[in-house]
């Protein structure tokens, strides 16, 4: 059986023996924010729209969407 104190920085056996690994941290919960889905979304929308509109205009001024590939 280990014993782990949350202050101390090692673990020890039953027996006093120290064990190798260091001790982990306690762990703990993050509150996900709640805006980041629909912000990560328009986002999203906005960089497509924004790629879409560099195409046409890539496309009416040199004949190609992608360059070097007519």
């Amino acid at each position: 059986m280990t014993t782990s104190n949350p202050t101390s920085k090692y673990t020890t056996t039953e027996y006093g023996k120290q064990n190798i690994f260091a001790s982990q941290p306690p762990i703990e919960y993050v509150e996900d924010y709640k805006g980041y889905w629909e912000e990560a979304e328009l986002l999203n929308g906005r960089l497509a729209m924004i790629g879409l509109v560099i195409g046409i205009f890539n496309y009416t001024v040199f004949g190609w969407v992608i360059p070097g590939i007519a």
